[in-house]
């Protein structure tokens, strides 16, 4: 059951009954269509889908990609796919919505996406529009992985659209870093790869996997992971493979929990900043090796998934222009007539921008009031961008207590855990610290340009506005929804929590100021033993 503080807001559920004479110009794009969707399954693939299916309700059907994964069949995915509380306003609001979803077997890690021909022919048939949002979005993926999943898999896509007969738009997901590296200004442009798509297939092809793991750093360079460096290349696929497309990429940066739609609060996964703020509330994490002081470039999920539905309608309308204005033109410049994919970037860092340092505040002064029953110490967290005071402190505050404790189960006869978790966190850190450390200027001339083509409906029930959102309220909603979904500490275990967590703080002070006394008497030994 949704509890009634993350109960979504009255205007969406109106605003998704819109009946046909007053559809916006967005409802209108989608209405009688067919859309194809790959990633369906994951966080953003999730937002996306209860939207098409709550506000788009005149959509005709919906393809999701599916596959089968850890011993479950296809079809035992699919059902599963809507027992997540994120569709429980959806199956409210549109109980038949079986009936315009079905699921084509396929991976993205196989050749032609895994799809039998036969659904591949219905596909061609059939789409108006793609929305390619799966990826590996791991950033320590191995690197065939990444390439097979990430660029390959959009390489198919590509070859299949070519083929669809009323194709309107096609919306590739991408991300805001994959062409962070060795610059620090982004614009809404493709950039050069860092090696050609068919130049990788070749190398992946000719070696094996180990080989593959030992040269991956090498083949890196300035690229902080497999991740933003596959997607960088992904992007060079769309230049080279997408031309004759009505085609569009969207960029995101850091992609948090939603803030109203379709449950405010909602998440499903720990990437990026919402695993620090997990490991931090549950209080296994007590240091970050951050600097305060840089732009944390965050954006709620439902802004993404709304921006995304609303640029398929915007790369439709670019198309018909280019269209119509290359209608009867003869030129030998096959320049003139290529359409340029409109790029996207989805950021926060020009219209509301957020420190790393307000980040951290805002999750402890609005995590305070909803502790979790499961924490083990209270939420702190120093943040610290001196590596060498980070490793004192991480010393100090992870490897010191977690000696401690290990020690003290293993006389116990229990089993040591502490130190494992804290080997898994230190190499999460050591994933995110690229982005921790670092900030860039991203330009989203094109998102703003979106924005101002939208009518007041359809910025209503599209919204992705930055500029509006109220950071504190967001974070009221965020640090309920890592307890509710991520930790899975139901809302009325709260005042116990509350509780708890007073007896955490005092045992904390009480620790503090015993080893500051025990310090004291120190120093004071030795000053006696020189004197």
């Amino acid at each position: 059951m949704i509890p009634a503080d993350i109960a979504v807001m009255d205007k969406f559920d109106s605003n998704s009954q819109s009946t046909a004479h007053d559809l916006s110009e967005i409802q209108s794009f989608y209405n009688g269509t067919t859309v194809f969707l790959t990633g369906a399954t994951g966080f953003l693939g999730n937002l996306i889908l209860d939207k098409l299916i709550r506000t788009c309700s005149g959509v005709k059907k919906i393809y999701v990609l599916i596959r089968e994964k850890k011993g479950k069949t296809t079809e035992e995915r699919f059902k599963e796919l809507f027992n997540d509380p994120v569709f429980a306003v959806m199956k409210k609001e549109q109980p038949d919505y079986l009936e315009k979803i079905t699921a084509v077997i396929g991976d993205c890690s196989l050749p032609n996406l895994g799809i039998q021909e036969q659904y591949r022919n219905i596909l061609k048939n059939e789409v108006n529009i793609v929305i390619h949002s799966a990826a590996t979005v791991r950033f320590d993926e191995h690197l065939r992985k990444a390439v097979n999943i990430n660029i390959i898999a959009l390489r198919d896509m590509l070859k299949m659209s070519q083929e669809m007969r009323d194709l309107k738009a096609f919306v590739h997901i991408s991300t805001a870093y994959s062409n962070c590296a060795g610059r620090k200004v982004v614009d809404e442009v493709f950039y050069e790869p860092p090696i050609s798509g068919d130049n990788l297939f070749q190398l992946m092809n000719s070696l094996d996997d180990d080989y593959i793991s030992r040269i991956t750093p090498s083949m890196l360079k300035e690229w902080p992971n497999t991740y933003a460096m596959t997607k960088a290349i992904a992007e060079g696929e769309i230049a080279t493979h997408g031309i004759g497309l009505p085609i569009g990429v969207i960029r995101p940066s850091m992609i948090l929990a939603t803030d109203t739609e379709p449950v405010p609060g909602w998440i499903n996964n720990i990437y990026g900043p919402t695993g620090v703020v997990v490991a931090t509330g549950i209080g296994l994490m007590r240091c970050m090796y951050v600097d305060p002081d840089l732009v944390a470039n965050i954006i709620p999920g439902d802004f993404v998934s709304n921006a995304v539905v609303a640029s398929a309608w915007d790369i439709h309308n670019q198309w018909k222009e280019h269209k119509n204005f290359n209608c009867g033109v003869e030129t030998n410049d096959l320049n003139e007539k290529q359409f340029v994919p409109p790029i996207y970037n989805i950021v926060s860092s020009n219209s509301n921008r957020v420190t790393w340092r307000d980040f951290l505040e805002l999750s402890l002064k609005n995590g305070c009031h909803v502790p979790s029953i499961k924490s083990i110490y209270p939420f702190m967290l120093t943040l610290s961008k001196n590596k060498y005071e980070y490793a004192i402190l991480w010393f100090l505050l992870h490897i010191v207590p977690a000696f401690i404790v290990d020690s003290i189960a293993k006389l116990t006869g229990r089993k040591p855990q502490l130190m494992d978790a804290y080997k898994k966190i230190n190499k999460f850190i050591g994933v995110i610290t690229y982005f921790s450390l670092q900030s860039w200027t991203f330009h989203d001339n094109n998102t703003k340009s979106l924005l101002k083509k939208l009518s007041k409906l359809d910025q209503s029930l599209f919204r992705f506005d930055i500029s509006e959102l109220n950071w504190n309220e967001y974070f009221k909603k965020y640090m309920v929804g890592l307890r509710l979904y991520i930790v899975k500490d139901p809302i009325d275990t709260v005042p116990e929590a509350l509780k708890r967590n007073r007896k955490l703080y005092m045992i904390h002070y009480t620790l503090v100021s015993f080893l500051v006394a025990l310090l004291m008497i120190i120093v004071y030994g030795l000053f006696l033993l020189f004197v």
